[in-house]
């Protein structure tokens, strides 16, 4: 399926998406259970994986950058989430199935702090070659740094195996560490392991979700829900963004 790859470019380029690649799904079928290709898609063939960079300005927009970047990414996953869905129609259209995998949410809560996106857009992006994870858990690209949000699709197209505009993608220099110096939640450890669980809770603030918490008898059904409707896009504030804005690159 050659030509939907040209006709999937051609409607990327044509909404600003830079990078872009696919990889065959069963390359992260080794993921936790229920978070694999299979688990989305059981006839799943290929995945494909975008990436749109926040402009560096927003980083470095001195004390106001944390109100920057949350507005820049509520903006941003809705803008990627379109795309993805005009992208599964194509492919659709092809007599294929396409399931998209969202830049933000839904995702699962596993614990106080501890969510889960139903696949890891991180892993998707490096299985298709678009990126290597850094050392502070996001996906570190060479032209723009881990400055990239993401989204991806599960498919059961036979798609050509592509990275887009397919640079050699390397990782973090293996000399800088400022992410790890710089955290202020400690979340990032000498064996680059990240805590997800700390950083979450120390850069993420849901001030209509903390109050709603307070109500008695609460399921987790119900914690998922509400999460979903007080705690995402507009309602939440990231009040931490500096492993990103000191990076270097």
């Amino acid at each position: 399926m050659t030509h939907i790859i040209e006709e999937i470019k051609t409607f990327f380029l044509q909404n600003n998406i830079p990078v872009f690649g696919t990889a065959k799904a069963a390359s992260l079928e080794d993921e936790p259970s229920g978070n694999k290709p299979s688990d989305m898609l059981a006839s799943a063939k290929n995945i494909l994986c975008l990436g749109i960079p926040v402009p560096k300005g927003v980083f470095k927009c001195q004390e106001r950058s944390e109100w920057m970047y949350w507005r820049a990414a509520n903006i941003y996953y809705r803008n990627i989430d379109t795309i993805l869905m005009r992208a599964a129609s194509l492919i659709e259209e092809k007599n294929e199935v396409a399931v998209p995998i969202y830049s933000c949410f839904p995702y699962d809560i596993k614990g106080k702090g501890d969510f889960w996106g139903y696949m890891s857009l991180v892993r998707m992006a490096e299985a298709v070659g678009i990126g290597k994870v850094g050392r502070n858990g996001l996906l570190f690209n060479s032209q723009y740094g881990p400055r990239l949000l993401m989204g991806g699709i599960v498919t059961t197209a036979s798609l050509p195996t592509i990275a887009w505009p397919g640079k050699d993608e390397k990782g973090c220099p293996e000399d800088c560490f400022i992410c790890q110096e710089q955290c202020p939640a400690g979340a990032i450890d000498q064996s680059e392991r990240v805590n997800r669980v700390a950083c979450i809770r120390y850069s993420m603030k849901s001030p209509i979700f903390s109050n709603l918490m307070g109500a008695k008898d609460i399921s987790p059904e119900d914690i998922q829900m509400i999460n979903h409707l007080t705690a995402v896009d507009d309602h939440s504030m990231y009040r931490c963004i500096k492993c990103v804005s000191m990076c270097p690159f």
